[in-house]
């Protein structure tokens, strides 16, 4: 196997990976499901940071 036929498979896997977790985030009927999706997307796409959520549903991050 060439390095240029496991790059393609590598970025086959990843991109897949990822969309069926954007997919799981945004349309899980669970919440806790939707939130572990979200928190591995953001391991595993950089520079995406998931901001914490509270209990009432509102983000919690630092005011202006």
């Amino acid at each position: 196997m060439t390095i240029g036929l496991l790059s393609t498979i590598a970025a086959a896997f990843y991109g897949g990976t990822v969309s069926i977790l954007a997919l799981t985030a945004t349309f899980a009927r669970r919440r806790t499901l939707r939130q572990e999706a979200r928190s591995t997307l953001a391991v595993l796409v950089p520079g995406r940071a998931v901001e914490p959520q509270q209990v009432d549903g509102t983000a919690a991050g630092p005011s202006s």
